[in-house]
């Protein structure tokens, strides 16, 4: 098929990088990866009753862009129990609930899709400003309410006060 004389070059080559592998195209293939050195320090220590139990916050509300919130509530279960229970007796659709640890905070935002109709949309973040610009952005992104959303509340989980209660207060000198 192919001359004696185009073989021998060809199988020489192979026989040389098999034997004398250049530089640098090297691959050796390790069986147990480099483990990352690292460093642990131990837990601070603390008394009992210096630990703070945890703290939830809660927000229920309804497609119409009603809602009722709570916050620093000992237990999840509690939380979202009681913002159900307030936003049922509203009277106004279904309620959507989310609850949320001390450190977190939420928001929501509506828009409006006609004259009767509203949607609503909720966002998290570690500051209020953060959960109140993902609550936007999700609002603004569906294209049905896109240029009518508002913002409704803010709440954290453990009191932060939301951005509307701090819009509205005086400003101390």
């Amino acid at each position: 098929m192919f001359p004696d004389w185009m073989l021998r070059p060809l199988f020489l080559a192979i026989v040389a990088a098999v034997m004398f592998p250049l530089p640098g195209l090297d691959h050796e293939v390790r069986a147990e990866p480099e483990r990352p050195v690292m460093s642990i320090a131990p837990a601070p220590q603390t008394a009992p009753s210096e630990q703070e139990e945890p703290q939830f916050g809660a927000i229920a509300f309804t497609p119409d862009g009603s809602f009722f919130s709570v916050w620093s509530i000992s237990s999840r279960t509690e939380a979202e129990e009681k913002v159900r229970s307030e936003c049922a007796s509203l009277g106004r659709g279904a309620c959507e609930a989310m609850s949320f640890r001390g450190e977190i905070c939420a928001a929501i935002a509506s828009g409006k899709l006609s004259k009767q109709r509203r949607i609503t949309y909720s966002g998290g973040g570690l500051s209020p400003s953060d959960a109140e610009r993902l609550a936007l952005a999700r609002c603004n992104a569906d294209r049905r309410a896109r240029g009518t959303c508002q913002l409704r509340t803010t709440v954290c989980g453990d009191g932060r006060l939301d951005s509307t209660a701090r819009a509205a207060e005086p400003a101390t000198p």
